[in-house]
């Protein structure tokens, strides 16, 4: 167990899906993003993208690919939500570090844009 898992108040699961992540830009105009998520728990998720994002930006999610053989607790398939933590992602996989890792924190009301 790593000393950031130590610190989580509540307990995270492993879950890797595609997800489509939207932005608002400043002409008003709603852009669409591909983003991988790696984890969530009750009140957020970690996700991957190439997209850099703003710390403290909303954006909504819309999970992909969520048959009924997955099994999650969060029983809704698109979020609305806010970044708060961000960094680029390192790896020894060369087609891996263009990538961002970014925590999200849902926000308790999430209509569809």
């Amino acid at each position: 167990m790593d000393h950031f898992s130590e610190k989580r108040r509540l307990q995270r699961y492993k879950q890797k899906l595609p997800m489509d992540l939207y932005r608002m830009d400043y002409q008003g105009k709603r852009n669409s993003y591909y983003a991988e998520m790696n984890d969530f728990c009750d009140n957020g998720l970690s996700l991957m993208t190439n997209e850099k994002l703003v710390l403290g930006e909303q954006i909504y999610l819309e999970l992909k690919n969520c048959g009924p053989n997955v099994l999650l607790p969060m029983k809704k398939r698109n979020y609305r939500g806010v970044i708060r933590w961000g960094k680029r992602y390192q790896s020894s996989n060369a087609a891996a570090n263009g990538l961002y890792k970014y925590g999200i924190q849902f926000l308790t009301h999430n209509p569809r844009p």
